[in-house]
């Protein structure tokens, strides 16, 4: 073999090589891009603010959880009001709040009758009805307050007349009053009443 025929199979050799190389290393690349897409698929996405939050204050719920349990305990068992205060106590606190009776006048005016009107006659909760009263409508009751405040309060419902009115006095000052235009309208006026100090 000439020197110039070893040189060209050394060239010859030297290319099937770098193919070789070539071809491994373009394997390679592939491998490493499909493991790449393998593992991106399974990866979860990076965790949230949210998420990193949840993840520190995993115990938050158990102490709250506790707490109102403790809470619980302590109110059931009474721990809070100690020894229950004796009724002579209670009777002695409630004289010494003051309590007064006060008179107040309801009225409602208007033409006609009214098919119904309430009021309230014990300053809290205790409510009379009259039906188909004429009007003019006058009503005074006596309402003792204290040692909170009271209540006086009146509706009134208008028939077909053009309007219908209300006042409340008390103790000889008129407090409140409303007026409703038109038919079969209502009206209301009330009033707080407070207990005189002693």
């Amino acid at each position: 073999m000439s020197e110039t025929q070893a040189k060209a199979v050394d060239v010859v050799e030297d290319d099937v090589d770098k193919e070789s190389t070539t071809a491994a290393a373009a394997e390679n690349v592939e491998e490493s891009e499909s493991k790449a897409v393998e593992s991106d698929s399974t990866v979860s996405p990076p965790p949230t603010k949210s998420r990193k939050l949840a993840e520190k204050t995993w115990w938050l719920p158990w102490l709250l959880g506790v707490a109102a349990l403790f809470v619980a305990v302590l109110v059931l068992t009474g721990a809070f009001d100690g020894e229950p205060e004796p009724e002579e106590q209670i009777r002695d606190r409630q004289a010494v709040l003051p309590k007064s009776t006060h008179t107040v006048v309801y009225e409602v005016n208007g033409v006609g009758k009214s098919p119904e009107i309430r009021y309230v006659v014990d300053g809290t909760a205790q409510t009379e009805k009259v039906e188909g009263v004429d009007l003019p409508w006058r009503k005074e009751v006596q309402i003792t307050v204290g040692p909170g405040i009271g209540i006086a309060q009146l509706l009134a419902a208008n028939a077909d007349a053009d309007s219908i009115s209300c006042s409340v006095s008390v103790d000889g000052q008129v407090v409140n009053q409303g007026v409703a235009p038109g038919q079969y309208s209502n009206v209301a006026c009330s009033a707080v009443i407070r207990p005189n100090p002693k």
